[in-house]
């Protein structure tokens, strides 16, 4: 495993997610993080296991503690919350237990890819028209015409596909203090993990702009430098 907060790995990271379509940047990430072998590899996860990745990603460059911000369902209240991410070893507990497809009113809906999501994302418009005929199949196999299905037989099968994907991945949850109710939502990881290299990379570029242009050094020197040493040259440039 690669670590996304070495310097050149961080910006470099910056550099292909940033222009990556927002539903691919998990895998973008992953592949970077040295978990994938290659970003194809990467569009073939399905949603769950790319989010354990980014998890492992996200635990070895920035730690295992993330803050999220939820929306209370029932009163429509902004609630932060803080979570711990999963540790390798409840990953991989986790990953044994995963179910890979549910049966339901005589359909078989798998967990979507990360490929089908930037399919989904590609027609906005028609996003779970997408996944539905990507992602679910008739009793012998055939393709699904998402114009076909009924309006019950659709939610039935959008509550599926939510479920396996939700199992994956980690909850925030707390008691709205607003209006008293537990609210719950799934925590998308691989987009914490961006959020965190879109605040670090810029950061760090700064601190490379002002201290070339105080010192004359070039920006890979200074990404080679120590974090703490940059600091003090920082503090210098500062005074």
């Amino acid at each position: 495993m690669r670590d996304l907060a070495e310097p050149e790995l961080l910006l470099e990271a910056w550099d292909q997610a940033s222009v990556a379509p927002v539903a691919g940047r998990g895998a973008v990430l992953v592949q970077l993080a040295g978990l994938c072998p290659d970003l194809d590899s990467a569009l073939d996860l399905e949603v769950g296991e790319c989010a354990a990745l980014a998890a492992l990603a996200h635990a070895r460059a920035f730690g295992r503690e993330v803050a999220g911000v939820i929306t209370c369902s029932s009163c429509a209240e902004l609630l932060s919350a803080q979570v711990s991410l999963p540790t390798a070893h409840e990953l991989v507990a986790a990953a044994a237990t995963r179910p890979q497809q549910a049966v339901v009113a005589g359909f078989t809906v798998r967990a979507p890819t990360m490929r089908d999501l930037l399919a989904a994302a590609e027609s906005p418009d028609r996003a779970c028209a997408v996944l539905l005929s990507r992602c679910v199949r008739r009793s012998d196999g055939s393709p699904v015409d998402p114009a076909e299905l009924t309006a019950q037989e659709q939610s039935l099968l959008d509550e599926a596909a939510e479920a396996i994907t939700d199992d994956t991945l980690p909850m925030l949850g707390m008691r709205c203090p607003a209006c008293d109710y537990q609210v719950r939502a799934a925590l998308d990881i691989a987009a914490v993990l961006w959020d965190r290299i879109d605040i670090t990379a810029p950061a760090l570029m700064e601190e490379v702009a002002v201290l070339a242009q105080a010192f004359g050094w070039s920006e890979a020197d200074l990404l080679a430098m120590p974090a703490a040493r940059r600091a003090a040259y920082l503090a210098k440039v500062d005074t």
